[in-house]
Order: structure tokens, then sequence, then C-alpha cells
């Protein structure tokens, strides 16, 4: 879980935060992405890229020119859709059911909204910071009764968030992306995302919930 945990805060760092230097010299020294190899095909393509990014002696330098990337894609002015509702609803608009939906499940994991979030509730970095907080909560509940309700919410929140959109969120991510930090995110997450519920969520959590 701690490690679930560390590798959700990486990614939902990497859809909110601005690249700067500081940042990017911090990813080049910590070695995170072997460990992950040889899970999922994404993943390793994800890898990859990310590795020839991080590789390259003035990457740190390059913080001006990832930051552009970071505002066109993310930002704007017209930047790709980054909420579940829009890539759920038939008129492609914000703030749709699957907003709503993913609301109650935040309440129902008795987590509150926060006033100076600007974020919609269904966004992918919002999205993210909920399973590492779950990650986190479930690090610090001792005993497996605690921990049961925890871990039924976030297997359906796959079930009925992440796996429905975020696959197809990472695909578009990978064609509008130019440089390969941004291209090896869409990979990572798409990567890590799948080979999580596979392996994981869906085998461990299941087992945990019914095992008496």
């Amino acid at each position: 879980m701690k490690a679930r945990k560390n590798v959700y805060d990486l990614l939902r760092c990497l859809f909110l935060q601005e690249p700067t230097a500081e940042f990017l010299e911090a990813l080049q020294q910590e070695n995170f992405l072997d460990n992950m190899k040889g899970c999922h095909p994404d993943l390793d393509e994800g890898i990859g890229l990310f590795s020839t990014a991080l590789s390259s002696p003035d990457f740190p330098l390059r913080a001006n020119d990832l930051k552009e990337e970071f505002t066109r894609l993310f930002i704007g002015p017209l930047p790709m859709p980054l909420s579940e509702s829009v890539y759920r609803s038939t008129d492609g608009l914000l703030q749709q059911d699957a907003a709503s939906r993913v609301q109650g499940k935040y309440l129902e994991a008795g987590v509150l909204p926060n006033p100076r979030q600007s974020l919609p509730a269904d966004h992918i970095g919002a999205e993210l910071e909920f399973i590492y907080f779950l990650c986190q909560r479930a690090v610090q509940e001792g005993k497996k009764k605690n921990r049961e309700p925890n871990l039924r919410i976030q297997r359906r929140f796959f079930e009925d968030h992440l796996n429905t959109w975020v696959p197809a969120l990472c695909d578009r991510l990978f064609q509008e992306a130019q440089s390969p930090y941004f291209k090896g995110l869409a990979k990572l997450t798409k990567g890590f995302i799948a080979w999580d519920y596979e392996e994981i969520v869906a085998q461990f959590f299941t087992e945990a919930e019914s095992s008496p």
C-alpha cells in the first residue's frame, strides 16, 4: 500500500504541478522507475519514454519548454479535457453525472470538498489524489477490519470511474503531447492503473473483503 501511495502521489503531481527545474531535478534523483519494469506493456513504454527525458544532461534546464507544453496541454487557452464527464457524457461537457457520482464516492469515504480547490471533482488530478488519500489512510489503519471499507471503496472507484475513462484520456494525451516527458506520463498513467487494478485491486482487495 505504501508503494501504491507513492506512485499515485507522483502521478497526481505530474498532472497538477507545473514542471519547475527543482521538480525535474528531484525526478532525476529518484530511482522509482526500474522497480516497475516488466509489469505491463504500457507501463514499460512509459518508463522508456520517461527515462529518455530524465537521462538528458540538460533535462532540468528544459523546465521552461515543459512549462509551455504543460500550459498548452492542461491549462489552455484550448487545453485537452481532463475531466471524466467529458469522456463519458454524450455531449462531452463538464460537470455532468459523472462528476456528481465521483463526488458521492468522496463523501462516502469521508472526504469533504475543499473550498479552496478549483478543480472539478472528476478531474484526473482529483481522482488520482483520491486514490492516493485512500492508500495513505489504509497504511495508517492497523487492523484488517478497519481497512475493509477502504478497500471496497477503492475497488469500486476503479470499476465505476478510473477504468472507464482514464485509458481514453491517456491515449489522447499521448497523441497531443510532443515531448517524451508528457508522452511518458500518458503511458505511465495508463499502464500503472491497468496493472494496479488487474494485479492488486481486483485480486487482493476482493480476497481481503471476502475473507473472515
